[in-house]
């Protein structure tokens, strides 16, 4: 999203369009069950794979979608709620800063106070034109995607663009037959369980579509990790 130049106070919300988008995709999109201690946020994270010009039909597709975390929802506004390191990542001064602000940009600086289960449910989608990665190596990458974003500080990694890329898990530790709830009912997926930070689940359904879930261990306790095969994209309804 371009957050360049002033935002006047009547910008449409990037995120609506952005569900515009993943409803043309024309494939349902999974996330958590509802639950007490989550909120979803209205901005998705979409890849798109296409073998011809950017007008022809994707291929492939990976939708991800994240929440905020509410240590305490019964009162929002107890101060345990905020991140638990006491810091707000610096994006620089939001555009806009003077008011008014669109009430969308007021939210998304507001959000950044709270701790954030980024991109914790993929949908992954292909029309089956062309190979696929397996339901292991897609866990593995979306794991790996949350670790080398979130954790690089936990495993003592570099800059991203200082030395080799470094592997923090494989498909080789992905175990199968590992039970993953789907709309309510135990499917037989997969489990990627040998990082100190991060916990992965799989699960391929009936359609063809894979979803991954990639959670921080410390967020565990207060998460059901149960998933709905086709969430609604708008988080109000």
């Amino acid at each position: 999203m371009d957050m360049g130049g002033r935002v006047p106070v009547d910008a449409p919300d990037p995120a609506v369009g952005q569900r515009a988008e993943v409803r043309q995709l024309g494939f349902p999109v999974a996330g958590l069950v509802r639950q007490r201690h989550l909120e979803e946020l209205g901005m998705l994270g979409t890849v798109t794979s296409r073998s011809g010009a950017d007008d022809t039909p994707p291929e492939a597709a990976t939708v991800a979608r994240s929440y905020t975390l509410w240590r305490n929802p019964d009162d929002r506004a107890d101060p345990g709620n905020l991140r638990a390191d006491g810091d707000v990542p610096d994006h620089g001064p939001l555009p806009g800063d003077e008011p008014p602000r669109p009430p969308w940009l007021v939210a998304l600086a507001d959000q950044v106070r709270y701790p954030m289960l980024w991109e914790a449910v993929q949908t992954h989608w292909s029309d089956g034109t062309r190979p696929t990665e397996s339901v292991a190596e897609r866990l593995v990458h979306h794991v790996d995607h949350l670790l080398q974003n979130q954790f690089r500080e936990e495993h003592a990694l570099p800059s991203p663009v200082d030395g080799p890329w470094v592997e923090l898990v494989t498909a080789s530790a992905v175990q199968s037959g590992h039970p993953v709830v789907v709309d309510g009912v135990p499917h037989e997926g997969f489990l990627l369980d040998t990082d100190p930070f991060v916990l992965g689940v799989a699960v391929e359904l009936d359609d063809g579509r894979v979803l991954t879930v990639a959670l921080p261990r410390e967020e565990l306790p207060l998460v059901e990790l149960a998933l709905v095969s086709d969430a609604p994209l708008d988080p109000a309804t």
